[in-house]
């Protein structure tokens, strides 16, 4: 296997060094992963890591998203459903937590929208150091705003 070379590092330093993005850099930025990501689902699978340890720059500060490790390709159709809770705690969507089936994609654009609120704000949305903290979190954010998984 021969992966490109990305001098840049992971945008998770980027944002720590920065504090936070500006909206302008946000925008470029998070079209670039939405463009990676909506490849990686157009060829019928899901990442399942979103997380900004996982996007790289390269020379040119354009975003790489690297380790499939946990990438899925749902067998059948799109509309499979998959059952194995993976990837980053703080970037899960509910339904992984809650243990129901789910659709990867989906999964993939909530942890989108995570690493959307971390680039702008420059920290997580949810974070405890206690997993059923964090959980409870998520899922009391769920209910406050009437989100049906």
């Amino acid at each position: 296997m021969v992966l490109e070379y990305c001098p840049g590092g992971e945008l998770f330093d980027y944002i720590i060094s920065q504090d936070r993005l500006s909206e302008e850099e946000t925008r470029v930025v998070f079209r670039q992963i939405v463009s990676a990501v909506a490849y990686v689902h157009s060829e019928g699978y899901a990442h399942r890591d979103l997380k900004p340890e996982n996007l790289l720059f390269d020379e040119y500060h354009k975003v790489k998203l690297i380790d499939f490790g946990l990438c899925a390709k749902p067998k059948g159709n799109k509309d499979y459903h998959l059952q194995t809770c993976c990837g980053s705690l703080a970037y899960a969507a509910p339904e992984l937590i809650q243990g129901k089936s789910y659709l990867g994609s989906e999964a993939d654009v909530w942890s989108m929208g995570i690493l959307l609120y971390v680039l702008m704000c420059g920290f997580l949305p949810f974070d405890d150091d206690n997993v059923m903290a964090l959980y409870k979190k998520i899922m009391v954010s769920m209910t406050r705003h009437r989100i049906s998984v």
